[in-house]
């Protein structure tokens, strides 16, 4: 089966070549998952830096969002694999979808099998809670299937989204060509809102199992292979987007999509708070997408920052960063807080020192287990 390229114009776009700005942003959201689980390790501390009222400013909950750097991945993921498939694909072949299937599971399953393996083994050295059907879930990327098998490390749940979206990618290309890009990227974005306001009205097992699938969460792809086709179309930021103002738009964006999540104003909307959950995500994401967007199309502070060397390189480990930090920072949290207490400062001398000893450890995973994948792929 196949079908003539028609819709993606040609262009000499080298979607192979490196991005800095996008490297950049990874950067950001690594360091932002890490902050945030080692944030919840520490207890969620009070860094309180003022009262308005009865309200308590408490600027750690404000720094939290950082903490959305998985939404922030998706949309990334969404952007890279739209802009490496689609813009080179000339035609669609069952052939040519295994061999993407064969490609996306060569870069993600090495590193991402090792870390399994090593949690694995230290659930059985600590004596925690362990079934070898957990480590069998993850190595078929189906840990978010099945109940209570996600146990090995929590953050892995993310890599079995991103495997789903590998999986139907392909299928979005072929309904692409065949319906126009605006068409299925607005279907499938309400499709996934609505989905969402069944399952924020519905129990709490059910938002519990379908939070994290493909689904409630197809949004944050789209709106990043949005942005790609923006970015193979060639297509001009919008004047109000440029600059350092475009940028500020997309995290006061982000921030509000941040704020739709706190528990304490879903609680107050009472009836109607599930509306907010079910906006959180995607309002989040279209901050990220307009971010992405300002950074690859328009030159300002932010987009120089991101392409500072220190960001490059985090950026280049941040999947090994993201596998293998949450353990560590985990035993890091809890001597420091056993020994000295709760506290913010507690909660920095925490995250300074994984990041110390998850540099090497990255360094390693990145060098061994990721860049064989781009030898193989040359």
């Amino acid at each position: 089966m196949s079908i003539s390229k028609t819709h993606i114009p040609s262009n000499n776009i080298n979607s192979s070549k490196r991005i800095p700005a996008i490297d950049g942003l990874r950067a950001i959201a690594v360091v932002g998952v890490i902050w945030v689980h080692t944030w919840d390790f520490s207890g969620n501390p009070v860094w309180s830096i003022g009262k308005i009222g009865s309200i308590n400013l408490d600027l750690n909950r404000a720094i939290s969002v950082i903490g959305t750097g998985v939404d922030l991945f998706f949309v990334l993921s969404g952007f890279c694999m739209y802009l490496k498939y689609a813009h080179k694909q000339q035609s669609f072949k069952i052939n040519y979808y295994w061999y993407f299937v064969k490609k996306c599971w060569l870069r993600i399953a090495p590193a991402f099998y090792i870390a399994a393996i090593v949690c694995a083994i230290g659930h059985i050295f600590l004596g925690l809670s362990f079934h070898w059907q957990d480590l069998l879930s993850h190595f078929t990327f189906t840990n978010i299937w099945w109940s209570n098998t996600n146990k090995l490390a929590p953050p892995f749940w993310s890599l079995s989204t991103q495997w789903s979206f590998y999986l139907i990618l392909p299928l979005l290309i072929l309904a692409i060509y065949k319906s126009g890009f605006k068409r299925v990227a607005i279907i499938a974005i309400i499709c996934s809102i609505v989905f969402r306001l069944w399952m924020y009205s519905s129990s709490l097992d059910i938002q519990y199992f379908w939070g994290r699938q493909l689904p409630s969460r197809l949004g944050e792809f789209i709106l990043g292979m949005g942005i790609a086709r923006l970015y193979v179309l060639k297509k001009s930021l919008p004047k109000i987007l440029k600059y350092e103002q475009g940028f500020l738009i997309g995290f006061i964006m982000t921030y509000i999509g941040r704020i739709l999540m706190v528990t304490e104003l879903v609680k107050m909307s009472g009836s109607v708070g599930f509306i907010f959950q079910t906006l959180a995500h995607p309002v989040v994401s279209l901050g990220y997408s307009i971010i992405l967007w300002n950074v690859i199309s328009s030159e300002s502070i932010f987009q120089k920052l991101l392409s500072h060397q220190l960001f490059q390189v985090i950026g280049r480990w941040s999947y090994s960063l993201y596998l293998w930090h949450y353990w560590l920072s985990f035993l890091i949290v809890e001597y420091l807080v056993n020994s000295f207490g709760e506290s913010t400062i507690i909660l920095n001398a925490s995250l300074f020192i994984s990041l110390v000893i998850l540099i090497p450890i990255s360094w390693w995973s990145y060098y061994y287990l990721e860049t064989p994948y781009f030898r193989w792929k040359k």
